[in-house]
């Protein structure tokens, strides 16, 4: 029988004074995902670098970034993002892990961006997460050197060292049955878009809680990250395509006055990226946008999942209309 291991996510060794950050999972192994919406795990079979696709080709026509959205949370492969972007027609590589934020995904860029021969580089940006994450990842040296220095971890040649620290991570987690472990993405995710308070949250106001949201220097680190991948992308004859993903409905459709000032916040900081990408005639695809337009309280079920009585990701048919708007986008 074939070993399985379970997903890893980066964010996991962030400021832990850690000699390496693996940017993915274990290398050409049956993968345990999360758990989808009936309970059932999610297995894919990863990469020769440990990420979530079917194959591999260097000569490709996408290349897509991103978080939990473009990693396949948490639909079958033949559903999910890059699974779709395929189906329809188009050859894609997805080097999404759950947990990225915008410094993790650059990383990731300069780490194996020399190994696929591409047209566009697609970036899923989630306003979710994506702000709260650089905001941690912008203490860790190591993410920092590859965005001041240029400089990487060569994880390809380290391989070894890379999957002997994962598993080291892993192997402590064993005493918790998989099925327990999957189920941590979600309570992650939760925490991360601020819906599940700590004990001590009761004493801890909004402005500290969301600080990163109300300082103007974090969304300029959120600039400066796609204008130097703007700008190195350009240098080598290649086209950016920033997709600016949906809200969740807790936050699009939001019950109290604290979500409804977390929206506001999310929605004044997207439309400065919006602003910058203008300026700079960076491509973008609001999403948030089509999908707030078209769908309401009622059926924004058809385009998001929930799981375990909280909304996770997006449906297949959420998936599969993304993927259309994304390749509409490109073409």
């Amino acid at each position: 029988m074939e070993e399985l291991v379970l997903s890893f996510a980066p964010y996991k060794f962030l400021n832990k004074n850690k000699k390496i950050i693996p940017l993915s999972g274990i290398a050409n192994k049956k993968t345990i995902l999360c758990l989808d919406k009936n309970d059932k795990p999610i297995i894919y079979k990863s990469d020769k670098f440990g990420f979530n696709n079917d194959y591999y080709q260097k000569e490709i026509n996408i290349l897509v970034l991103g978080d939990s959205y473009v990693h396949g949370q948490c639909v079958n492969n033949k559903t999910n993002l890059i699974g779709q972007m395929n189906e329809l027609g188009k050859k894609v590589i997805g080097l999404g892990i759950y947990g990225n934020g915008p410094l993790m995904e650059y990383a990731t860029l300069m780490e194996y961006d020399q190994n696929f021969k591409y047209d566009t580089l697609v970036w899923v940006f989630t306003p979710d997460n994506d702000f709260y994450d650089l905001s941690l990842e912008k203490n860790e040296p190591i993410l920092l050197s590859y965005f001041k220095d240029s400089k990487t971890q060569d994880l390809i040649s380290k391989n070894s060292i890379r999957e002997n620290e994962i598993f080291n991570y892993l192997n402590k987690r064993k005493e918790r049955k998989l099925r327990e472990f999957a189920r941590l993405y979600h309570l992650d995710l939760s925490i991360i878009r601020g819906f599940i308070k700590n004990i001590d949250d009761d004493v801890i106001s909004f402005e500290d809680r969301f600080q990163y949201l109300l300082s103007p220097e974090n969304l300029n680190d959120v600039i400066n990250v796609f204008n130097k991948t703007n700008n190195y992308l350009q240098k080598n004859d290649k086209k950016l395509l920033v997709v600016i993903n949906s809200l969740s409905p807790d936050i699009m459709f939001p019950k109290n006055e604290e979500t409804q000032t977390l929206k506001s916040l999310l929605v004044e900081d997207v439309k400065s990226l919006k602003n910058f990408f203008n300026e700079n005639k960076i491509q973008y695809l609001d999403f948030n946008k089509k999908v707030e337009d078209g769908y309401n309280e009622q059926n924004i079920n058809e385009i998001f999942n929930k799981i375990r009585s909280k909304w996770d990701h997006y449906t297949p048919r959420g998936y599969n209309i993304l993927a259309k708007e994304i390749l509409d986008s490109v073409n």
